[in-house]
């Protein structure tokens, strides 16, 4: 666990007591981007995405080809830090193949209950950041998504489970991954059968993106954080750049709205671009870190 400053814990403590809760607009959200994705994503356990036949028939010949993992959303996904709204949306590529017992469950035809089930469940409550004599581990890519999320929350940077709790000003407390949003650039998959590696085609970018922008305009996030490389170049045409405050935090524009852009490698790149296996990591505490402090600061 790491050991804060007292300065770094009193901001922490400020900023957890000045976080409030909007369910209802969340409800309201949830329940449109519902009927988005029974009209064109998923119905029932049918997937009805007009793009699947092309998107099936572009990937390399021996490649798995896993449709339809819908975004998580979390439950208190609208918060105000104070009297400003804050809104978190991660972008990653696309969804890995999991592991585990409940891999089939969510592997394709990921409905919006089981994908927030996945993250909030099986990823938040039931493993740790490092594993321990009763839970399993997070992957790179979410212990970097745990450490992102407490310093936008004002939670502090360390492993420590039981601090990765909400306090807000009018509820309960509740976990950081009800706190934002999972979204991907591509909700379908391709790669080698029986691995987690990513193999997409151009078809499958250019058919996923009318969803992706769909599924942005009715989250109105206000801070996205975009993961690796490959999803900053693929959502480029979805902002328009009005600020650079620094190379990773330009401001953008979203249909009107202002948000800012935090661009980081991904969690689990290697070498000096990994983040994802400790919150001291130099990554870490040199780009991630002061770029969502900046964040924060220009809500």
């Amino acid at each position: 666990m790491i050991v804060h400053s007292g300065a770094a814990t009193g901001a922490a403590t400020r900023a957890r007591q000045q976080l409030r809760v909007d369910t209802p607009a969340t409800r309201r959200r949830l329940a449109r981007l519902g009927r988005y994705v029974d009209t064109n994503l998923l119905r029932g356990n049918t997937f009805v995405c007009r793009g699947l036949c092309q998107c099936k028939g572009s990937i390399a010949l021996g490649d798995d080809y896993r449709e339809g993992v819908m975004s998580h959303v979390g439950k208190r996904f609208d918060l105000f830090l104070g009297d400003r709204p804050l809104r978190i949306v991660v972008v990653g590529q696309e969804s890995g193949l999991p592991k585990g017992p409940r891999a089939r469950e969510y592997s394709r035809k990921v409905s919006l209950e089981s994908r927030h089930r996945q993250v909030t469940q099986t990823t938040g409550l039931e493993r740790r950041y490092y594993a321990d004599i009763d839970h399993p581990a997070r992957n790179p890519h979410m212990r970097g998504t745990t450490s992102a999320l407490r310093v936008l929350l004002g939670l502090g940077l360390c492993t420590d489970f039981d601090e990765e709790f909400v306090h807000p000003v009018n509820g309960r407390p509740f976990h950081l991954f009800e706190a934002f949003a999972l979204v991907n650039r591509l909700l379908c998959s391709a790669g080698p059968m029986g691995t987690s590696q990513g193999r997409p085609t151009r078809q499958m970018l250019n058919n996923c993106a009318d969803h992706f922008a769909a599924t942005l305009d009715i989250l109105e996030p206000n801070i996205v954080i975009l993961q690796g490389a490959k999803v900053a170049q693929s959502t480029r045409e979805m902002f328009t750049v009005t600020r650079t405050h620094t190379d990773h935090l330009p401001e953008a524009d979203r249909q009107g709205r202002r948000l800012l852009l935090c661009t980081f490698s991904h969690p689990s790149a290697r070498g000096a671009l990994r983040w994802g296996d400790s919150p001291n990591s130099p990554y870490m505490t040199q780009v991630v870190t002061p770029t969502l402090q900046r964040a924060i600061r220009r809500l």
